[in-house]
């Protein structure tokens, strides 16, 4: 520290000098400290678009663990919601750019919707860019190509193989219901969700298991719009059309359960059906336990916290360049009776308050050269 006093032969002009200089180098310290501390609390912004609404019996479970992984992380979260529909969803996120641009985002690409999403996000090239499914139209694959080809912003595409999925589920219901299919009820109904690439993958599934043995005979799949009410009312209409019907395949466990409401008066007349759907929705844990539902296949519930390790990832400069959907890097697994009790737990929020989501880092795991993201089940198919 600089004594003034010692300077009192020196003349005032000079000393004024000294001291400005002084201040300017407190000035200049005290901004870096300031710059310092502000870069090491800004937390990396990730943005989660939810193509459905708060409580989707689905995205709310997606939208759940994506917070989970995100404050385990140190990320700040921001949440937004399609409401159902791909346009509202175009406008939601063309508002919210226009005031405010996360570092990252998560989103679920609406099929019809592929060019017009990623050109309104190439307008802004720092907000990097992971889609979850793949759920575009042949001709929009097309036109937006896979990550980082045409639109430099998006980095990354984490998918999993519905149709293989979906064929897994299948095989389980046919084999479940065989003894059935042999007593002259042979047939097979679905429900299906919404026109679009999802519902596609998943009955070309369906219709891969069918194909694939000479017992069963599958009759018409509807489309249910993903409602319970609606698949309720229709499986009642498809079973007093086709009477020998055993095996009800579902796209989702949604769905599903409006099946099995349909069904309770003739399993009350001694009739066994097997049904089936997609997602681990909460309610399908009881529905397995009291036999209205015999499998559900997912553990893509989990896909959004996996996109924020991935994120992380990125960070850190270790995250593969190519993931997209040539490459799905999630498998799905199947629920039923048999391992019901094994996979339940991980469906609360509970069993993953404590879990450090760096485990499944490829920056803490240099030893792997892909994620590792699966649920950790001893039975992971069928």
């Amino acid at each position: 520290m600089l004594n003034f006093d010692t300077f009192s032969t020196v003349k005032p002009r000079l000393v004024n000098k000294i001291k400005q200089g002084v201040q300017v180098v407190r000035n200049a310290a005290l901004t870096l400290v300031l710059v310092t501390c502000s870069m090491a609390s800004h937390a990396t912004s990730v943005m989660f678009v939810s193509p459905s609404t708060p409580d989707d019996p689905f995205f709310s479970r997606v939208e759940l663990f994506i917070r989970m992984a995100a404050e385990n992380l140190g990320f700040d979260l921001t949440v937004i919601y399609g409401e159902a529909h791909r346009i509202y969803q175009q406008q939601e996120l063309e508002q919210y750019l226009a005031k405010e641009q996360p570092d990252y985002m998560l989103v679920q690409v609406y099929a019809g919707s592929g060019k017009a999403l990623f050109e309104l996000l190439d307008k802004y090239p720092t907000v990097k860019v992971i889609s979850l499914e793949h759920l575009l139209l042949n001709h929009e694959t097309e036109e937006v190509g896979k990550p980082g080809e045409i639109y430099k912003n998006w980095i990354a595409e984490l998918t999993f193989d519905n149709v293989s999925a979906s064929e897994t589920l299948s095989r389980y219901l046919l084999k479940a219901c065989e003894q059935e299919a042999r007593t002259d009820r042979w047939g097979i109904v679905g429900v299906n969700g919404l026109h679009g690439q999802e519902a596609l993958q998943r009955h070309a599934g369906l219709v891969e298991a069918v194909n694939r043995t000479n017992l069963y005979e599958l009759h018409q799949v509807v489309n249910a719009k993903w409602q319970r009410e609606l698949a309720q009312k229709q499986v009642r209409t498809l079973l007093s059309r086709y009477p020998k019907t055993s095996v009800i395949w579902s796209a989702s466990d949604w769905m599903a359960l409006g099946v099995a409401d349909a069904i309770e008066p003739l399993k009350r007349t001694g009739q066994r059906f097997c049904i089936g759907g997609f997602d681990w929705i909460p309610e399908i844990v009881d529905a397995i336990q009291a036999n209205r539902i015999s499998a559900s296949i997912g553990g893509h519930f989990m896909l959004g916290a996996w996109a924020m390790v991935m994120v992380y990832d990125h960070i850190k400069g270790v995250m593969p360049r190519d993931i997209n959907s040539d490459n799905p890097i999630l498998n799905l697994q199947l629920m039923h009776a048999g391992n019901l009790q094994e996979i339940a737990p991980l469906l609360e929020r509970q069993a993953w308050k404590n879990v450090d989501f760096r485990q499944y880092s490829l920056f803490y795991n240099d030893q792997h050269q892909d994620y590792q993201f699966r649920l950790p089940l001893s039975d992971p198919a069928e």
